[in-house]
């Protein structure tokens, strides 16, 4: 059998798809090695946040060539996406897929090995669901024997998103927990982000369809269910149903093979009273565990940024939802270092930060891309002073999140046992406020919801027992 290693860089979401590529190949009779093995093909899924993460993309792609020099190279996700002729230009790759291009993995696989052998690097990059967002082709002409396609037309480019079966993820293999990917796509324009650009305008799985995938998750085995997407406070918005995530979240419950859902990283202003109150009535079925990104907590910066909110209508939402789940983990992202950003503005983070029932931080040291309307802001910070910034505020994150996880010692907490952690037969366990447990036990409670006690923190986590 042809192997096939593949590496994946960012979010949940590309995790989720490399794991849907992963499944693809194994179905066409390939076998799936790890990373650090030789393999046939290397397929690495890229993210293209900021412009330290092309660079990390581009060292990978280096470095995996010299350690395997026989492999073909397919690079693929959002980096490629918004950039394949710079990809393509590296000389250790073979193939360059779009987004939407990586579904049919194996299908480009085929005629791999003839473009590789002529010399060129193949290209197949369509639009990213939105030509107003990819607007102007890649500069340069694209390696001979390329074929580069991309539409010019918002016509074309609903066309083709449509029916693209690669647009929504069934499941996360292997685990015990799946990632269900119900919405693709951001309309929102943050002004740092380039993200639409390389995933398009906001599109939702219908909800029959989710509900349909739940129950298959459920009826597989799996037992959390977690509801990831780009923008999933979006959900439903393009669907001209009137459907709202809440709408969707009420009718979870029903589904009884699953016993805990939870949401990825929503926004703050979308995590509003009915969706607050369609969790809350749920009881113990939604996982007590709600990031919401903050960005900054000056004014004057998130307005800069494009954000929807102020810093008071932020802390509003973050304590009303403390209020609501009181023993719930509340993380949020941060950038650091934002043009513009003054010592007394970042002040005004820190402040908030420190008077917030946050419980963990996310710091991002501002980095410029090329292609956002950040990029070409004026007053650029040091990277000294966002060095700095970006050290208290990651040790202010630190201390808030001891805290947190000490008010539970000696506590029972229901946690879904994930897997066997170590040869001495102790085993991983998550609570649904995200506190990681090593317990000691048997096999046999590996996908199970158990009472586990908190004892002594570990590592990352805590040590503690099954109480049964």
């Amino acid at each position: 059998m042809p192997t096939v290693a593949f590496h994946t860089l960012g979010c949940k979401l590309n995790q989720c798809e490399t794991a849907q590529m992963e499944e693809a190949l194994l179905t066409q009779g390939f076998r799936v090695v790890p990373w650090n093995q030789t393999a046939a093909v290397r397929v690495l899924n890229t993210c293209t946040v900021t412009s330290k993460t092309d660079r990390e993309c581009r060292r990978l792609i280096r470095r995996a060539k010299r350690s395997d020099p026989s492999s073909r190279m397919v690079v693929t996700g959002c980096y490629a996406q918004v950039a394949p002729d710079r990809v393509a230009a590296i000389p250790e790759v073979d193939l360059v897929l779009g987004n939407a291009d990586k579904f049919r993995l194996a299908e480009h696989l085929a005629g791999l090995h003839a473009s590789a052998d002529a010399g060129n690097t193949a290209f197949t990059v369509s639009a990213a669901r939105d030509a107003a967002l990819i607007g102007t082709p890649p500069t340069g002409a694209p390696p001979t024997g390329a074929a580069l396609t991309r539409v010019t037309s918002y016509a074309s480019a609903k066309a083709l998103a449509g029916g693209t079966e690669g647009d929504f993820i069934t499941h996360f293999s292997g685990y015990t927990r799946a990632f269900l990917k119900i919405q693709n796509g951001c309309d929102a324009g943050c002004s740092y982000c380039i993200i639409p650009a390389a995933r398009g305008p906001s599109r939702s799985m219908p909800p029959s369809r989710v509900l349909e995938q739940v129950q298959l998750l459920g009826d597989r085995g799996y037992r959390e269910v977690v509801l990831t997407g780009i923008h999933i406070g979006a959900w439903g918005r393009d669907l001209g149903t009137g459907d709202t995530l809440a709408d969707l979240l009420t009718q979870l419950p029903a589904i009884e093979s699953v016993s805990r859902f939870r949401l990825s990283s929503i926004e703050p202003m979308e995590l509003d009273e009915r969706v607050l109150h369609a969790i809350s009535a749920a009881g113990r079925r939604f996982a007590d565990h709600f990031h919401l990104p903050l960005q900054s907590g000056s004014d004057r910066v998130l307005r800069s940024m494009n954000r929807p909110y102020t810093a008071s209508a932020y802390m509003a939402r973050v304590s009303q939802v403390r209020s609501a789940f009181p023993e719930a983990a509340l993380g949020a992202d941060v950038i650091v270092g934002f043009p513009g950003e003054t010592d007394e503005e970042f002040e005004e983070t820190y402040t908030l930060v420190a008077n917030s029932p946050l419980t963990y931080l996310h710091v991002f040291a501002y980095s410029d891309r090329p292609g956002t309307r950040a990029s070409a802001m004026k007053g650029k910070v040091g990277p000294e002073i966002i060095h700095e910034r970006s050290h208290r505020l990651r040790e202010l994150g630190e201390r808030k999140n001891r805290a947190f996880q000490e008010a539970f010692r000696g506590r029972v907490l229901e946690a879904l046992v994930l897997q066997r952690q170590d040869e001495e037969d102790r085993l991983l366990a998550l609570t649904g406020n995200y506190l990681r447990v090593s317990v000691p036990g048997d096999r046999s409670v590996i996908n199970r919801l158990v009472p586990v006690k908190l004892l002594e923190p570990s590592g990352e986590g805590w040590g503690g027992e099954i109480v049964e």
